[in-house]
């Protein structure tokens, strides 16, 4: 899928990443939100939502080199199951969660999204 760059607002291009959907995702999010994003990688869509839209951000990650790339820019973020952790999170502790490449690769979830 090819979008033309015109159709993306400014304050949410980033000439760091090629991910299209990862900028129309932050641009559904409002500023000042508290935003958790699950299964969250490299930590770019939470990079791109704390420098354009200055939301406290917090991800959680399954693979331990995702959340050493995060750390190292200085991005909030546990290592933890989408399966299993989301229940230490209370209920109205963000406005937002996100799961941009994360529910297809849960066991149950159904049990995610509750």
């Amino acid at each position: 899928m090819t979008m033309d760059a015109a159709v993306i607002p400014p304050e949410v291009r980033s000439a760091d990443t090629a991910r299209v959907d990862l900028l129309l995702i932050a641009e559904m999010i409002s500023p000042g939100s508290r935003v958790l994003d699950i299964g969250c990688g490299d930590g770019a869509l939470l990079r791109i939502l704390s420098e354009k839209h200055g939301v406290d951000g917090r991800g959680i990650e399954l693979s331990q080199a995702g959340v050493n790339q995060c750390v190292a820019q200085g991005l909030s973020v546990i290592q933890g199951d989408a399966d299993t952790d989301l229940v230490h999170y209370p209920d109205t502790a963000f406005d937002y969660a996100i799961l941009s490449r994360t529910i297809q690769a849960t066991r149950n979830p159904r049990h995610v999204l509750e």
